[in-house]
């Protein structure tokens, strides 16, 4: 938008739609340190990789939280970053999800639009 269409990131509103949350998305240890290593600069790291099981070194990531961090960086507006907040897990019965469906998890689309 802001490359191809010359748009003020001040101007840009982005709406995070459901996708899985922090809550559910756990991963291993070799995961977790490539998402470290990716986004080692940015700030407030232990609140976006937590980890939930030493012992079997499981953590969990927010990648709506680094969503929100690399649009603020570009210059979007906090307050034009919202989030929808909806689990796809969470609310698999009703939405897809292939972390809790595996293969049998069909697919969300979303269809948007731009008028000049």
């Amino acid at each position: 938008m802001i490359q191809q269409y010359d748009c003020n990131p001040k101007d840009i509103i982005c709406f995070i739609g459901p996708c899985i949350k922090k809550c559910h998305f756990e991963v291993s240890k070799d995961v977790a340190d490539l998402f470290q290593k990716e986004f080692c600069n940015m700030e407030h790291m232990e609140e976006i990789i937590t980890c939930v099981n030493l012992q079997e070194q499981k953590y969990v990531i927010d990648t709506c939280k680094i969503n929100q961090n690399m649009l603020k960086e570009i210059g979007l507006l906090e307050e034009n970053i919202i989030d929808s907040g909806i689990c796809t897990v969470c609310n698999s019965d009703y939405m897809h999800s292939y972390r809790a469906n595996k293969e049998f998890a069909g697919r969300n689309t979303a269809i948007l639009g731009m008028k000049k």
